[in-house]
């Protein structure tokens, strides 16, 4: 028996187990958007494509175009969901996760070594786990690590050409369901790069595959728009979220906990200065290839957070080959006391990161596990079995939940997709709505709204200020409130039996007129 090996195993376990428990997390579908793309698919299942180019699912702006560039991803979490439920997709979505991790961390080792691998993914997991939540861009996760795993092994020869084919057929794929399919060319394009500039032979393959997944790019319902969307979609883009912003942004706001932010420009200084070791010791070895990523994906984490996790993985990439090349000849890595000092560290980094992680950490039972948290579905349930009606006002956090539970009965004054509605909506509607008690009124009587449905942990300060001086309007009554959301009703003959008897008094909410 190989005890090497199987020590590796073990440790890579651990490695991948300690990954998973920040994805081990229950879905909350009130602050998500999970539940508009399980209605996505199964509306297009249903033969209405509709949504696919326009705002489907709103009341405001129903007509307001729209490049609905994921639908492909709603098809394949429905059909994930219809077999195996909310439970099945937080499965398939921790798999997919630890078989992407994985990937990585074999070309890494490929590279390095598996002790430096270690070491750079027991400090960067934290990291690549920054996004928890069933998104879309899982695919797009997916899709980079195959395409980098099948271009590293054609490049090293261990492979041959004809594995390049597969690329354009997956891009017909991720075409169809996430917006970050433009790095599929991107990267069959670096690799052509490298192979121009060190003057090798095999050109015209890689060329024609990057001729053949360029085109493929428009195999999608929206064509050439499709393509140059990923480029255009912050043109109009009227409400500003916090995946969205930049490093500098939110440490200037002061208000953000988010120890992702001094982690990630810790291992940006550790991979600058790793290719400055690198050019001093053994230039010969520098990479143009992991130059451009390292510029493109540090670039992309620096102007928007959703962007920590492919960042993570290419810098668990770059860092450990460029320190193996950097220092492998001056480093003795099987020596007692270099294995000793490479366990410590690992372990030091591990417990700084547990205690730095620990409140993101899904530790309590109501957040740790599969499937949605407890309770989740109770207003929308309160709703339906009231027969309560619209037109309803919500918040943009809830807008998803809506819309899985309540479409088509009803439709949604917002949800969360600020590019599928005008900035002039968000500016001159939504927000300051909000914010004057004026403007509420000429929207109220505008769009007659029956009920406002609000996730009330929206911590934006209009969100705070509304749902404050609707407790106190006497023109509103609260009857539903639990961990997630609250609804009123408008004091009318419709809801009058409701609110006799559901009617939350004043005082529960500790506010005072």
């Amino acid at each position: 028996m190989n005890w090497k090996k199987v020590i590796q195993i073990i440790i890579l376990i651990l490695l991948m187990s300690w990954y998973g428990f920040f994805l081990v997390n229950k879905v909350d579908l009130t602050i998500v958007d999970l539940g508009r793309h399980l209605k996505n698919g199964e509306v297009i299942l249903q033969g209405d494509f509709d949504l696919l180019k326009t705002n489907f699912y709103s009341f405001t702006q129903p007509d307001y175009p729209v490049v609905n560039h994921h639908w492909g991803s709603g098809v394949i979490f429905f059909l994930i969901w219809q077999i195996s439920g909310f439970i099945g997709l937080c499965v398939f979505y921790l798999l997919i996760s630890l078989l992407i991790f994985y990937l990585f961390f074999r070309l890494a080792q490929k590279q390095a070594g598996f002790k430096i691998s270690v070491l750079c993914s027991v400090l960067l997991i934290p990291l690549i786990a920054a996004r928890t939540e069933i998104r879309p861009e899982i695919f797009s996760y997916f899709f980079i690590a195959v395409f980098f795993w099948v271009l590293w092994h054609w490049k090293k020869g261990l492979i041959s050409n004809k594995w390049l084919f597969v690329l354009p057929v997956l891009e017909i794929i991720w075409v169809n369901t996430h917006i970050y399919f433009i790095f599929g060319p991107a990267l069959i394009g670096l690799f052509l790069l490298d192979r121009l500039i060190k003057k090798r032979k095999v050109f015209n393959k890689i060329f024609s595959v990057l001729i053949l997944t360029s085109l493929t790019t428009l195999i999608s319902p929206f064509g050439l728009k499709g393509l140059i969307y990923p480029f255009t979609i912050f043109k109009d883009y009227g409400y500003r979220i916090v995946e969205n912003q930049s490093v500098w942004f939110l440490e200037n706001l002061g208000i953000i906990s988010n120890p992702n932010l001094t982690l990630f420009k810790i291992v940006f200084a550790i991979l600058v200065l790793s290719f400055i070791l690198l050019l001093i010791k053994n230039r010969k070895k520098f990479s143009i290839i992991y130059l451009c990523l390292a510029v493109v994906f540090s670039t992309m984490a620096w102007l928007a957070i959703r962007n920590f996790t492919l960042f993570g993985f290419f810098a668990l990439l770059i860092i450990a080959y460029n320190i193996k090349k950097g220092m492998g000849k001056r480093i003795k890595f099987n020596s007692l006391n270099v294995n000793f000092g490479l366990v410590f560290l690992c372990l030091a980094i591990f417990l700084i990161t547990f205690f730095i992680y620990y409140q993101k950490l899904p530790l309590t039972n109501k957040e740790f596990g599969f499937g949605l948290v407890k309770d989740n579905n109770q207003s929308a349930e309160f709703f339906k079995e009231r027969d309560i009606k619209g037109p309803i006002f919500n918040n943009y956090d809830i807008g998803s939940y809506l819309i899985y539970y309540l479409y088509p009965k009803e439709k949604v004054f917002t949800d969360n997709r600020p590019e599928a509605y005008s900035v002039a909506f968000f500016e001159q509607e939504y927000i300051p709505l909000q914010q004057d008690n004026n403007v509420w009124l000429e929207q109220d009587k505008l769009y007659n709204f029956n009920t406002i449905f609000f996730a009330y942990h929206d911590a934006t300060p209009w969100a705070q200020k509304f749902l404050i001086e609707r407790v106190v309007d006497d023109a509103w009554a609260p009857v539903f409130a639990d961990d997630y959301a609250i609804i009123f009703l408008k004091r009318n003959d419709l809801n009058q039996s409701i609110i006799e008897k559901y009617e939350i008094p004043r005082n529960m909410f500790g506010i005072r007129r």
